[in-house]
């Protein structure tokens, strides 16, 4: 039977064959003397095998994979520089809420939350009821005309004279037995906070004493901080990945709301353990990064030096400090757990679906995120404590080192477990309301709630209002591209 490319098949008439192949050599049809004295010699199919294989080759259809021409390199730059007006944008937006939230988070609150308010009011009314009080008591000292029977007739000395004169001033303290803060020592930096918990109170106070440079502070170090952050998990991550045989769980399509789906993985443990250990090793190596950012959002902003390569040179430190190592991981690593195991979790347990079961699905990658949300922030509370003790603590090399100025008192740093004991239980206390008293006399109006100590539950979550808009814009605009797409805030 003659080959189907020399012809025709007569009992096949309507068939055409494939033009994919190598042709048929008719030159090996030919006697076998011919081919028996060539038998080293190369064909002419040989030689030609090269072109026969790009022949092959184009007949092939890519256009559905690949796209008709590559990117540029102006393309690339291009999308790369939109990629970063993008995310600088989102800084700017998020960066007063975000220096407001660090605020409240480091703020120390002394006993008697309007401590403020009863210093502003004793600035308004500088001759008191009390000052008058004070004037009528007579003083200990007796008229100096009249002989002195039961002390020395000798002449006081600078030190015992300097002692009398500062036992004879008398302060003003609350019921708590604090004293208000003086106007003559008060810096004019100092944020006077009347609130522990209001964000727009500190943006609002910021705006006044430093302008616009005080509510935007740290913009840049925080888009750096950033986009290190997400460059080094990504790359981590990778290569973690190539040395564990597992996918790289961020080429993994999701459809968690700021998570990584890794169900569709072969080893889903070990996709999550690449990722946990990625995001913990990245917090480690941006610890001295993210210490600095924490500085210039607490300091004042006429305050230099505001460079962030000259602060970082002042630190003195390129590595991670021992004393905040243990926060720093688990604030690198819980929420980054969290997320990535909550889509895993709800597939293979729950069997919760996002293709079958979308809605349900879609609001409990939603509640996830809020338990993201609120683990995360006392973790956050207490990180930013860790990192301003580091800041105002003495470096090896020198014994000595002034603490800088900061916006607020910064509460103590205690440990992971000693400082939220302090911010629940000894630190501060519930609001108390000035009301004014009989003949101009300031008093406090304390209510039930004020004769407890500390801040509460509630001082560990301060931000957390934000937090929780942010996470619903996210999954509303998910929602409504229908896609339950990615997110962050």
């Amino acid at each position: 039977m003659s080959s189907s490319r020399e012809g025709p098949n007569p009992l096949r008439p309507y068939y055409i064959p494939p033009s994919v192949g190598l042709p048929a050599d008719p030159i090996s049809n030919t006697t076998s003397a011919h081919s028996y004295g060539s038998k080293n010699v190369p064909s002419p199919a040989n030689a030609s095998f090269g072109s026969s294989a790009r022949d092959i080759l184009s007949d092939l259809d890519y256009s559905d994979y690949l796209s008709d021409s590559s990117p540029s390199v102006v393309d690339v730059t291009k999308r790369l520089i939109d990629q970063a007006l993008w995310k600088y944008t989102s800084v700017l937006l998020a960066q007063p809420f975000e220096v407001a939230k660090t605020v409240l988070q480091v703020h120390i609150a002394h006993n008697g939350a309007r401590a403020a308010a009863a210093a502003e009011d004793m600035r308004r009314r500088p001759h008191s009821y009390r000052d008058e009080m004070y004037n009528d008591v007579p003083s200990d000292d007796s008229d100096p005309d009249s002989p002195s029977y039961f002390t020395s007739s000798a002449p006081l000395s600078p030190h015992r004279r300097q002692s009398s004169q500062s036992r004879g001033r008398r302060h003003i303290t609350d019921r708590a037995g604090y004293i208000p803060p003086s106007p003559d020592t008060t810096s004019p930096h100092k944020l006077e906070l009347r609130r522990g918990d209001s964000l727009i109170e500190v943006i609002s106070q910021l705006w006044t004493k430093e302008g616009a440079w005080g509510v935007w502070k740290g913009a840049n170090a925080t888009f750096i901080y950033s986009l290190l952050l997400k460059t080094i998990e990504s790359w981590t991550r990778s290569l973690l990945s190539v040395l564990l045989n597992v996918p790289d769980p961020g080429l993994l399509v999701g459809s968690g709301v700021g998570g990584l789906d890794i169900v569709d993985s072969p080893y889903p443990l070990a996709s999550l353990g690449v990722a946990v250990a990625a995001a913990g090793i990245a917090g480690v190596v941006l610890a001295p990064l993210d210490i600095i950012r924490t500085k210039l959002i607490l300091t004042p902003s006429t305050h230099p030096p505001r460079s962030f390569l000259k602060n970082l040179r002042s630190l003195n430190m390129f590595t991670l400090p021992p004393s905040i190592a243990a926060i720093t991981l688990l604030h690198s690593t819980l929420p980054t757990f969290i997320t990535t195991s909550a889509p895993l979790f709800l597939r293979s347990r729950l069997s919760v679906d996002p293709v079958l079961t979308p809605t349900t699905y879609s609001i409990a990658t939603f509640l996830s995120s809020a338990l993201e949300l609120f683990l995360r922030l006392p973790l956050e509370t207490v990180l930013r404590r860790g990192q301003m003790s580091v800041v105002s603590s003495p470096s090896p090399s020198t014994t000595r080192q002034t603490p800088p100025e900061t916006v607020v008192d910064v509460g103590p740093y205690r440990g992971f477990v000693g400082t939220m004991w302090t911010i629940a239980k000894e630190e501060g206390g519930a609001a108390q309301e000035m009301v004014l008293g009989t003949d101009g006399a300031p008093a406090v109006k304390i209510g039930k709630k004020g004769r407890r100590k500390g801040q509460g539950v509630e001082g560990l979550f301060r931000g957390w209002r934000v937090g929780m808009w942010g996470l619903v814009g996210v999954w509303g605009a998910a929602a409504l591209g229908g896609a339950g797409g990615k997110g962050e805030f």
